[in-house]
């Protein structure tokens, strides 16, 4: 019988280690109604629909940076009118961010500046 060093069965678990976080993607967690979470390059919904006056709250619970405001694929505007957010929210992990209420009936959109792909659609009813 050949006695095998130690250190070749502590080196391939090391390996592992280093490595297989890097591949796995991050599982969106459930939210709560009016709340959108984060992944790695996506919102966890596609679509919110919110009544009048209602919040919107954004929770980051990924490993990533997001840059999110009104606007579509990437493009961030300043101010959509009728729409509570204004500008950019820097988003770092396990950070918070919840909207004013949306008060005008309509529909909206809000996007990532660091990830164009990330688009979600706000609802407001009635």
């Amino acid at each position: 019988m050949v006695a095998v060093p130690r250190i070749l069965y502590v080196i391939p678990g090391i390996l592992v280690g280093l490595f297989v976080p890097a591949v796995i993607v991050d599982s969106p967690h459930p939210t709560p109604p009016n709340t959108v979470g984060m992944t790695f390059m996506d919102f966890t919904k596609d679509t919110v629909y919110l009544h009048r006056g209602q919040y919107l709250t954004f929770v980051d619970s990924s490993r990533n940076i997001h840059e999110i405001g009104p606007g579509t694929n990437g493009r961030i505007t300043s101010q959509v009118p009728g729409e509570p957010m204004t500008g950019y929210h820097l988003m770092q992990t396990n950070t918070v961010y919840k909207t004013g209420p949306w008060l005008t009936p309509g529909t909206y959109y809000v996007t990532c500046g660091v990830h164009p792909m990330m688009n979600l659609k706000v609802v407001v009813l009635r």
